[in-house]
């Protein structure tokens, strides 16, 4: 199934918002109760109602930039086999592209 979802022989609905939505939201809570529990870092809530990854222990932030890495190209070729309508592949590029636009804070 990983490699279904890596090479985009997923439906683009299902690598959207399956893996790209609720499991991204998953593995983002599951990072920052690591900051929390194990790295004892409270920085990461200073900034409520943002989220604020720019304070996240080096190897959170390692793990969440492969990982972000990984669902975007996922999805990306997902769109791109995708046989719909062209305002949905349009509509998920822009998104991905976001999502790779705000892993600057990653970096910072």
């Amino acid at each position: 199934m990983i490699q279904n979802f890596w090479l985009g022989k997923i439906p683009l609905w299902k690598s959207y918002w399956i893996i790209g939505e609720l499991l991204n939201a998953c593995v983002i809570i599951l990072i920052f109760n690591l900051e929390i529990n194990y790295y004892q870092n409270i920085e990461i809530f200073q900034n409520l109602p943002l989220l604020t990854f720019s304070s996240l222990h080096f190897i959170n932030k390692a793990f969440l930039f492969i990982w972000t890495i990984f669902i975007t190209i996922g999805i990306w070729r997902s769109a791109e086999n995708y046989n719909g309508k062209f305002m949905w592949i349009a509509l998920t590029l822009i998104v991905l592209s976001y999502r790779i636009f705000t892993l600057r804070e990653l970096l910072i």
